[in-house]
Order: structure tokens, then C-alpha cells, then sequence
């Protein structure tokens, strides 16, 4: 009797744990369920005047969800072919995810909107042009080798995931999940650049692809401090999108 108890004993135990790794494997699969990508609809008007003042807004959202602690949400704008002289301006958050923002041109010309918004540990920047009282031919067609008039919004999202503590002189694991049109992209070349402010050489670091949209790869930090990591996606001549976050290195 004694024998057939101690059976049924480690019987018992072996479809308890079974039954826990399942738990923590569906709780993972939901995990991943969960994570939905945030977008941004920028609505910028498609001609101003010089002189005027001009309003752009952008309403964020994670799936039906309006996005109203977004940790950072910029307006960059320059004059087509003077990328380098951009201007960042602050926004404010009005209410059910939008966040609002002003500037007056004092030249007439095209101009590229962009708005960078970070969010939930993801960012996005959909940007479009604005034509500015008269705009010579030349304009447009320079504007074209950025993107195409018209497209408001950037279809790509870019999450970068990595660990909560990072040491100087120790490998650190990170992973960036990338999805076009809310599917995975695959097949895509995904690299960190990674500097210091001031810093003249950028270190890049190629990431490889895992599962379905997800790629990863491991850099060693060589000192304590703040460095910028900038993830830049790229995929044929259709997609050449980025975006950056600070890491505090200790």
C-alpha cells in the first residue's frame, strides 16, 4: 500500500507542474497578444501662408484605446532640402489622445512635417508636407525623394525592448519588435547606432532576425553614462524608418 501511494504521490506532482508550465506558456502567449502597436494620424492642412499661423494635431492611439500619457510627442519641421536646420517644437495634449501644436512660416516654400511620438515603450513618426504660399516646381520634386505627397502617416512601428539595468563592461541582451500595417515585418535589416552626445564615432551593431518581426542582438557598454540608441529599419526602397532612445548605463 505503502508503495502505490508513494506512485500515486509522484504522479500527482508530475501533473501539478505540467500544469503550471502550461499556465506560465498560456500567460506568455497572452503577453504577446497584448502588445499592440500605438499610432499616430498626423493632420497637418496642405497649404498655409506665409506669415500665418498654422496648426498641426496628431491623435494617438493603442488599438481602441486613445493614448493620453505619451511620454513624448515633437513636431520637426524643416524646408525640403534643409533637413540639417529642422525645427523641434513641443506639443501640447489637448484631450482623447491628441496632442496640438502652432508655427508660423516666414518663407514661402515646401516644407516636411514630422511628428515623433513615444509612447508605451514605442515610438512612431508619420510625417507629410505643407506647401507654403508659392512653391516653385523644383520643390516638389525634391520633397518626392523623401516620401510621397500625401502619405500622412508611417505604417511602421518600432519597439525597442531592453533589460532594466544595464552595466558598464557587461554584454547586454536587447530585442526590437517591428511591425508594418500591424503585421510582423520580416526580412527587414534592423541596426542600433549607437553614441554619446558628442561623440564623433557611432558605433552600429546588425541585429538578427528571430522570430516572426522580432530581431536581437547584444552590445557591450564600454563605460557609465548616457548613450543614444538609435534603431534604423530598413527594407527595399519602400521603408527607411527610425527612432531612438536614451540608455543609462551604470
Amino acid at each position: 500500500m505503502k508503495k502505490i501511494s508513494l506512485f500515486m504521490l509522484v504522479g500527482f506532482l508530475a501533473l501539478l507542474f505540467a500544469a503550471c508550465g502550461n499556465s506560465n506558456e498560456d500567460n506568455g502567449a497572452k503577453d504577446d497578444e497584448k502588445l499592440e502597436p500605438i499610432e499616430a494620424k498626423l493632420d497637418v492642412p496642405e497649404k498655409g501662408e506665409k506669415g500665418q499661423t498654422v496648426s498641426f494635431s496628431t491623435k494617438v492611439t493603442q488599438g481602441d484605446e486613445n493614448v493620453d500619457d505619451a511620454d513624448e510627442v515633437k513636431y520637426e519641421i524643416w524646408k525640403n532640402g534643409q533637413k540639417d536646420e529642422s525645427e523641434m517644437i513641443e506639443v501640447k495634449h489637448d484631450k482623447d489622445g491628441v496632442y496640438k501644436a502652432e508655427k508660423t512660416f516666414e518663407e514661402d516654400g515646401m516644407y516636411t512635417v514630422q511628428v515623433h511620438v513615444t509612447a508605451r515603450d514605442m515610438h512612431t513618426m508619420p510625417k507629410t508636407e505643407i506647401a507654403i504660399g508659392d512653391v516653385e516646381e523644383g520643390e516638389h520634386e525634391e520633397a518626392g525623394e523623401d516620401h510621397h505627397h500625401g502619405e500622412h502617416e508611417s505604417t511602421v512601428s518600432i519597439h525597442l525592448m531592453k533589460p532594466d539595468s544595464i552595466k558598464a563592461g557587461e554584454e547586454s541582451e536587447m530585442m526590437v519588435h517591428v511591425e508594418n500595417e500591424e503585421t510582423a515585418l520580416e526580412d527587414a535589416r534592423v541596426r542600433f547606432e549607437i553614441y554619446q552626445d558628442g561623440q564623433e564615432k557611432h558605433e552600429w551593431v546588425d541585429l538578427a532576425p528571430g522570430e516572426a518581426g522580432k530581431y536581437s542582438g547584444s552590445y557591450t557598454f564600454p563605460e557609465k553614462g548616457s548613450y543614444n540608441v538609435q534603431v534604423h529599419v530598413t527594407k527595399g526602397e519602400e521603408i527607411h524608418e527610425h527612432t531612438m532612445e536614451t540608455v543609462d548605463v551604470q
